[in-house]
């Protein structure tokens, strides 16, 4: 036998085994106080407490999002029926009495509304109007009537 056997193999795996279960040890306890460190938070709460709140205020937050895309859709559906595309056409139906004549086109989004015609002649005037439906009318339209239509419809 040799006159210096430092280590048995049996030592050389307690050895090997108690410094991986002291590395592990130290490793379990800084992971120990990183999650305490992260449960703990800037107010002290829990984690389960700050992720529950979180959940309620996402909630929150949804509902007042289908709220505001109902409403959105409320007002698309108003808006689409308003009048918005609006013309007026002036003009002298008989060549001498100026531009005192007009026709003026009223339309929504789909085009229904109202087109109406002021005739003006020496003895007085005269007020026409007539329905627009798809930017058309039943009623025969004027030259006028028909242009302020179109110029209506392109302003929408």
């Amino acid at each position: 036998m040799p006159a210096f056997a430092p280590f048995a193999t049996n030592e050389i795996f307690l050895i090997a085994l108690i410094s991986a279960v002291v590395i592990l040890a130290g490793l379990v306890l800084y992971l120990a106080l990183r999650l305490s460190k992260l449960t703990r938070g800037a107010s002290g709460g829990s984690l389960e407490a700050i992720i529950k709140e979180l959940h309620t205020g996402h909630e929150i937050h949804q509902k007042h999002i289908r709220e505001l895309q109902e409403t959105t859709a409320g007002h698309h559906t108003r808006l689409s029926h308003t009048i918005r595309g609006v013309s007026t056409i002036r003009f002298d139906p008989f060549q001498n009495a100026g531009q005192q004549s007009f026709a003026t086109a009223l339309l929504n989004e789909s085009g229904d509304g109202v087109v109406i015609s002021g005739i003006h002649a020496r003895d007085g005037v005269r007020v026409y109007a007539k329905e627009v439906h798809n930017f058309m009318s039943e009623r025969e339209l004027s030259e006028s009537e028909a242009e302020a239509i179109v110029s209506a419809r392109t302003k929408l």
